[in-house]
């Protein structure tokens, strides 16, 4: 937080920050996660006013965790900090037994607009989808199961009493470790790229990774095959090298026991965009990249400062 916080001149107007692996599976099961997010939360909230360019004072929005999947998002007081309302938070497991080791944690809140009127509803998702990169069927199953038992209570205003999904919403923004690998065909060049250490070498080129990024599993199903998160938009991920598998305490280093891929993506979509554009959106991506300097995970995180109507900073540490 402190490090885009310092760099920028404006202020974020929300700053949501999620978890996939917030404590170890047997501590969260024991019921510590709920001790170890207010911690992390108190540390993030003094990190943001600390930094912020103009000190400004933010609120804790919402927070909700789920074993070890939490979200925590803030609002900054002079902007929207203090005029939310309707806020609303939900969580499901997935995987063996839905424990909470995979799974999601939602986020939903509204904005009024200044005349008084309904104005515009937000909606975060926090996720951890099934590992391993033979996997890619089951990660469909976990993001359709999550869309489809992560329900909030009717919108206010509305005549319905039937819950209602993500997607009802103003905008969304569905992020986390998606797990989503690169799988390379064996008529591919770079299906040779074995060795780990090959593939990094390699894949310091961006013009290298542009052309991996049409291996990527999440493209390839968005894209080509229409099977998962149709509709939302994506930055230019490959700007930057792969976010996993990184030996812990290596800036630069990856496992040799994994080949890097994208795991950690933030995707998007906004009311006003449209489906004649599936790949443009009005939610302005002004900066989509890793934190190399963050080194206490086996993941490289991204963070992602959107610009709408409203300043947004989202990082999944």
């Amino acid at each position: 937080v402190s490090t885009f916080l310092v760099h920028d001149p404006r202020a974020p107007d929300i700053v949501a920050v999620g978890f996939q692996e917030l404590l170890p599976l047997h501590l969260g099961l024991s019921g510590l996660s709920s001790k170890v997010i207010e911690s992390r939360n108190s540390l993030i909230l003094s990190q943001i006013e600390e930094h912020a360019p103009n000190k400004e004072r933010y609120t804790l929005i919402a927070k909700v965790v789920n074993v070890g999947v939490a979200l925590l998002v803030y609002g900054r007081d002079d902007t929207v900090g203090r005029k939310v309302e309707d806020v609303q938070t939900q969580w499901t497991g997935c995987g063996p037994g839905y424990m909470g080791n995979k799974g999601g944690v939602g986020v939903r809140f509204r904005v009024p607009a200044d005349d008084g009127g309904v104005g515009e509803v937000f909606t975060f998702v926090c996720a951890h989808l099934t590992a391993h990169a033979h996997k890619c069927a089951r990660r469909i199953q976990d993001y359709y199961h999550i869309v489809g038992s992560l329900l909030f209570p009717p919108l206010p205003g509305t005549d319905s009493g039937a819950p209602t999904t993500i997607f009802s919403t103003s905008h969304l923004f569905f992020f986390g470790d998606l797990n989503f690998r690169v799988d390379f065909p064996p008529e591919s060049e770079l299906s040779e790229l074995s060795r780990v250490e090959d593939a990094a070498r390699i894949l310091e080129q961006e013009s290298v990774r542009e052309d991996v990024k049409e291996y990527d599993q999440l493209l390839v199903e968005r894209d080509q095959k229409g099977s998962v998160f149709v509709g939302l938009r994506e930055g230019e991920f490959w700007k930057f090298k792969c976010s996993y598998k990184y030996k812990l305490g290596e800036v630069d280093r990856y496992d040799s026991k994994r080949l890097p891929a994208w795991t950690d993506r933030i995707m998007y979509t906004t009311y006003t965009d449209t489906p004649d554009t599936p790949r443009l959106s009005n939610i302005a991506n002004a900066l989509y990249t890793s934190i190399p300097s963050y080194t206490t995970s086996d993941h490289v995180r991204y963070f992602l400062f959107r610009l709408s109507e409203f300043d947004i900073l989202i990082l999944t540490p």
